[in-house]
């Protein structure tokens, strides 16, 4: 494995990352949520949209406790395939990201890859523009806010092309150890604005 080598760096985090016990990603999860809301972003911000962790991701349940105690309207991706196209194979080759109200009691199920998602027609849709921040769970990140994902690229396609149109403001959440020298860099990347691990703020 190489610096350079995408899969080779993706399944080496994703290994460390799984390693982490329950209760050290309990402990690393309630400080990043910490350092979080001490962003001056984060105050004040109205909408954001979180996600929920899965394969050893940040946890998010203290972020989303504390969204709610400051009155701040939570909302979770849901993966949707191109316009015309649909199932989970055109999800998986050109999937975007929609924005789905999500509230305590807001009923999920598993979307078109699995992952929990509320559902249709019990929470509203909100455009990204409309979002403030955008809480990003990644596989690595790093010193210049450069940020490898799991590799389906929904977040990045989802992003893209915005330039001169508002786009919330991008933190990523991760534990301290997904921090690397150097990442590998695509055209399509879309790098962060901020993020946050159990013991450190990067901001950019």
């Amino acid at each position: 494995m190489t610096l350079e080598d995408k899969p080779g760096l993706r399944r080496w985090l994703r290994q460390r990352r799984r390693a982490i016990s329950p209760v050290d990603q309990h402990r690393a999860a309630q400080a990043a949520a910490e350092r979080l809301s001490a962003l001056a972003r984060w105050r004040h911000a109205k909408r954001v949209a979180v996600y929920l962790p899965a394969d050893g991701e940040m946890g998010t349940a203290a972020v989303m406790d504390a969204a709610w105690q400051a009155g701040k309207a939570i909302y979770l991706p849901v993966i949707q395939p191109p316009r015309g196209q649909h199932g989970a194979a055109a999800a998986r080759r050109a999937g975007h990201l929609v924005f789905r109200r999500y509230q305590p009691r807001t009923p999920l199920r598993p979307g078109l890859l699995g992952i929990p998602e509320p559902v249709r027609g019990a929470a509203p849709c909100l455009p990204l523009a409309a979002l403030d921040v955008l809480v990003m769970p990644l596989v690595g990140f790093d010193a210049r806010g450069r940020r490898l994902g799991m590799g389906g690229g929904f977040y990045d396609r989802t992003l893209a092309g915005r330039n001169g149109h508002r786009r919330p403001w991008r933190v990523g959440l991760a534990h301290a150890i997904q921090q690397i020298p150097a990442l590998p860099e695509d055209p399509w990347d879309q790098r962060l604005d901020a993020c946050v691990t159990e013991s450190s703020t990067w901001l950019w």
